[in-house]
């Protein structure tokens, strides 16, 4: 996006200005070279060579931000999918659990804990990469590796393999979960972002949701192997439309492609991208100390982010505490409906729509928050991170409820499943609405390092999915469901007041930072 590469050029500049280095020009170049209509060139302070950057007006075509709204629509659509995909794909295991575990034996809970690992390990790769060398790549190479893993998946030998299996599908099913909100980021402006956020978010619940019921049914009326087929197909016709349809939309690296044509055909090799010229700065230094130092940069920046940044660290812990609550459920479901209600294989995973209503439900409700945005922007005349906050206002006492609900409504066999099974509506929305706005606030207050803030957010939140799966069975056989729930609508509401914090010290917040673009 325009403000994503300004950020690049800003800091790229900063440091050439720094350099001792004084370039020799000649006489004749006191003016700039003509440049096509939408690009821009500016001097950098004591060097020799120029800065090209897309304009505000008029309009580059190739600028991901001036594109068509079909063009930008399509896009959203696409990457949506390929969250639901890689979503789905993290639960489907569940549903099939018991007849894995009949055929290859093992523990039920670790196939789904293993790929959220993947998901741990992966964003440390994908989303600094994509910062540095564009999104497309790891689009192309996520969607194929994950198709490659999800088809070894369904022919796995043992248990032992599956679980290899499983983790590696997590590492390239990560891509997605990272990177597409950066690209979103990429390609709408900041007053339309949110809705496209909210179709995204949708994607995030609606694949965890889908995942037990597809796996169970296809397990229980054919094998298990069609719990992992039937995602791989959904795969492999995603990789087709990423393959041949997903453009490259990281302003950075499009304008060093600019850059390069416009040397070919002018012949003044002064025009440079600001990545280019991070790079050229980068030469002078020893091959293996260069290595270290951009090694450092692209994987460390997100644990740096989530070290030193209370906004991305908060985030996380909010995020991932409402994200590893649905997983657990994963495994929390089948005591309530098939312990304690005695629903059938199969039958005991559809309460899992309710989740999906609630994510369906939420869309007109975030596009009513989003409309209330843009009135909170015309009125106070500029646009903050903070004024995305006020659908997690309301998502996270809708989660402490639902689970409130869902507890003591479905621990007694005699009281109807229909019960406990309405409370996944709330906590669909409450969900949908709390990751739609803190993904939003983090794209808006880091832009530039955006990939580097959800990764961060999305490796915390997988360790915590991962992990939370594991101990519920025990927690709702020792406790029961109805205190089980308590306890951890009870760790929900510790997490409540985050985005209250942010709303009232946000802003103080990102003045600190060396991460976030001033304001």
């Amino acid at each position: 996006m325009a403000t994503t590469a300004d950020d690049v050029e800003k800091g790229t500049v900063d440091e050439l200005a720094d350099e001792p280095e004084q370039a020799s020009r000649a006489d004749d170049d006191n003016s700039l070279p003509a440049v096509p209509a939408g690009l821009a060139l500016s001097r950098i302070p004591d060097s020799q060579y120029l800065l090209l950057a897309f304009s505000p007006t008029p309009a580059h075509p190739d600028d991901p931000l001036c594109r068509s709204r079909r063009w930008k629509v399509w896009l959203t659509l696409l990457a949506a999918l390929l969250v639901m995909l890689s979503a789905l794909t993290s639960s489907c295991s569940s549903g099939a659990a018991p007849w894995i575990q009949a055929d290859l034996g093992g523990n039920t809970t670790l196939p789904l804990s293993l790929f959220l690992l993947g998901y741990v390990a992966g964003p440390w790769c994908w989303s600094p990469l994509s910062e540095a060398y564009g999104r497309r790549p790891f689009f192309v190479l996520g969607s194929l590796g994950l198709t490659a893993f999800l088809g070894a998946s369904a022919a796995a030998p043992s248990y032992g393999a599956l679980l290899v299996l499983r983790f590696f599908s997590g590492f390239f099913g990560a891509v997605p979960m990272t990177n597409s909100g950066a690209l979103t980021g990429d390609i709408w402006h900041a007053k339309e972002r949110g809705t496209a956020m909210s179709f995204y978010s949708v994607a995030t619940f609606a694949g965890p949701a889908l995942g037990p019921i597809i796996g169970s049914f296809a397990a229980y009326r054919l094998s298990w192997h069609w719990a992992f087929i039937i995602p791989c197909l959904f795969s492999a016709a995603l990789c087709i439309a990423v393959l041949f349809f997903l453009p490259e939309t990281y302003p950075p690296v499009l304008i060093s492609r600019l850059a390069c044509q416009l040397r070919k055909e002018t012949g003044d090799e002064r025009i440079r991208s600001a990545l280019e010229l991070a790079e050229m700065k980068s030469r002078g230094t020893p091959r293996v100390q260069r290595f270290r130092a951009e090694a450092w940069r692209l994987l460390g920046t997100p644990i740096v982010m989530i070290s030193t940044e209370p906004i991305v660290a908060a985030v996380a812990a909010f995020a991932s505490c409402c994200y590893a609550l649905i997983y657990l459920l994963f495994e929390g479901y089948p005591v309530i409906f098939s312990e304690v209600h005695h629903l059938g294989p199969g039958y005991s995973s559809l309460p899992f729509l309710s989740i999906l209503v609630g994510a369906i439900i939420s869309v007109p409700v975030t596009l009513w928050y989003q409309k209330l945005y843009l009135r909170d922007v015309k009125r106070e005349g500029r646009h903050t991170p903070e004024q995305r906050l006020p659908p997690a206002l309301a998502g996270g006492p809708m989660i402490v409820v639902s689970f409130l609900w869902l507890g003591w409504g479905g621990y007694k066999p005699h009281v109807h499943w229909i019960v406990p099974t309405l409370s996944g509506v709330l906590q669909g929305v409450g969900s949908v609405l709390i990751f739609r706005s803190m993904q939003t606030y983090l794209i808006d207050a880091y832009e530039r390092n955006a990939a580097s803030a959800l990764a961060s957010n999305v490796v915390t939140r997988s360790i915590a999915g991962a992990l939370f799966p594991l101990f519920a069975p025990a927690l709702f056989h020792h406790l029961g469901v109805q205190w089980g729930c308590t306890l951890l609508a009870g760790c929900m509401f510790l997490l409540v007041p985050v985005p209250f914090l942010f709303e009232r010290y946000g802003e103080r917040l990102r003045r600190r930072s060396r991460f976030a673009p001033g304001r």
